[in-house]
C-alpha cells in the first residue's frame, strides 16, 4: 500500500505527494506500513525529545532548575511567538549566556504575525526566534552540567553531541547511524522509519525516567512545542496527555500515542517531496484508518482532514484528499 495526498484545483489533480509510513504496536511489531517500513531518512527535529532526554540525564534540571515549560521548549520547533521567545530568554539568563552564543543562527519567526510585530517594533530577528533555540540553550546547559567547555558545542566531536548520540543509539536500538549537519548546525541522524517509530513508542510509554520527564513536560505544555496553527500543538492538546507529535523538516513526522484500546503505538512518516503540511494530513488519515483515536480527538483535528483550499480572497479553489492505494496504482 501507498499513502498519497492529492491536491485538486477545481476537480483536476494539480499535485500529489507519496508518503512512507510505519506504525508499531505492542512488542514493536509493525501493524501498518505504507511503502518500505525501513525507508531511511534524516530524522531532523523529531530527535529533539531524545536529545532533551540526554540533557536531563546529564543533570541540567538539577543544575539550572529548568521548568516543564522550559523543557518543552527544548523539545520544540517553535513558532517564535512572544511566549516562546520569552521562555528562551529566561533560559539564557538561568544558564548565564548571551544570545550570541547560540549557534543555531538568526531567522524570522515561523509565525507570520509574530514576524510582523517585530517589523512594526523596528526589531530584527535573532537566534532566539530560531525554532531550534530552546534546544541550543539546552545543549549549552548540558555542557555546563558536564563541566566541559561549551565552545563548539554543536560539533559532532564535542562531548555533548557524543553523549546525545549514545542516547539516540540506545533509544533507536541501532548502533551504526550515519550523521550529517542539521539546519540549525547540530548533528542529525539517518534512521529507518521503523526505528524512529520505535523511539516514539518508547517516549509515550515513558520507558525510562528521562523519557518520563520529557513526555510529561511536552504533554503538559503543547503550545510550547510548536504554537499557533501547528499540528503538533493541536494533536498533543487533543490527546490530553496521551499523545505526542513532533515535526521534522523536509516531510518527517513522528507520533507516539496511547490508543483507544489502551495500548501504546509509535508512528513515523516521511514525505519524500519534503512538504511538511502533508505529513500532518497523512497522520490524521492513519489515525482514522487504524481507529487509534476516538471521534472526539478527530473532531479537534478536523482542519487537517482533507481540507479545502482557498485563495487569498478566501474563495474556495480546490481541496486536499489523502488516502491509501495499492502499489502500482498511483
Amino acid at each position: 500500500m501507498r499513502i498519497i495526498t492529492k491536491y485538486y484545483r477545481g476537480n483536476i489533480i494539480e499535485n500529489f505527494h507519496i508518503g512512507y509510513a510505519v506504525v508499531l504496536g505492542e512488542n514493536g511489531e509493525a501493524i501498518f506500513n505504507a511503502g518500505d517500513p525501513n525507508y531511511p531518512t534524516f530524522i531532523r527535529s523529531t530527535a529533539k525529545p531524545f536529545q532533551t532526554a540526554a540533557m536531563v540525564e546529564a543533570g541540567v534540571v538539577d543544575k539550572f532548575g529548568f521548568t516543564n515549560e522550559e523543557l518543552a521548549v527544548m523539545c520544540s520547533s517553535h513558532n517564535g511567538e512572544v511566549i516562546h521567545s520569552d521562555l528562551v530568554y529566561g533560559m539564557l539568563k538561568k544558564v548565564s549566556i548571551g544570545v550570541d552564543e547560540l549557534q543555531c543562527g538568526a531567522c524570522p519567526p515561523l509565525d507570520r504575525s509574530s514576524y510582523e510585530q517585530l517589523i512594526l517594533q523596528g526589531k530584527r530577528p535573532t537566534a532566539i526566534h530560531n525554532p531550534c533555540s530552546g534546544k541550543h540553550v539546552g545543549m549549552i546547559a548540558m555542557a555546563k552540567a558536564m563541566d566541559v567547555s561549551h565552545e563548539n558545542y554543536h560539533y559532532e566531536n564535542h562531548p555533548v553531541q557524543q553523549r546525545i548520540f549514545e542516547r539516540i543509539k540506545y533509544y533507536s536500538e541501532r548502533e551504526k547511524i550515519p550523521i550529517a549537519v542539521d539546519g540549525c548546525g547540530v548533528p542529525t541522524y539517518f534512521l529507518p522509519l521503523r526505528n524512529l517509530a520505535l523511539m516514539y513508542r518508547k517516549l509515550i510509554s515513558e520507558e525510562d525516567e528521562f523519557l518520563r520527564v520529557v513526555a510529561t513536560a511536552v504533554t503538559l505544555n503543547p503550545y510550547h512545542i510548536a504554537g499557533r496553527n501547528r499540528f503538533d500543538t493541536d494533536f498533543i492538546t487533543a490527546m490530553g496527555g496521551k499523545g505526542i507529535s513532533k515535526l521534522g523538516s523536509d516531510g518527517v513526522r513522528a507520533l507516539g500515542l496511547r490508543g483507544e484500546d489502551g495500548k501504546y503505538y509509535g508512528i513515523a512518516i516521511k514525505v519524500p517531496s519534503g512538504k511538511n503540511e502533508v505529513s500532518a494530513y497523512m497522520a490524521v488519515m492513519i489515525l482514522k484508518h487504524l481507529k487509534l483515536v476516538g471521534e472526539g480527538v478527530l473532531s479537534k483535528l478536523d482542519k487537517y482532514d482533507n481540507p479545502k483550499l482557498k485563495n487569498y480572497t478566501g474563495m474556495e479553489c480546490g481541496r486536499v484528499e489523502t488516502g491509501l492505494v495499492a502499489a502500482g496504482e498511483e
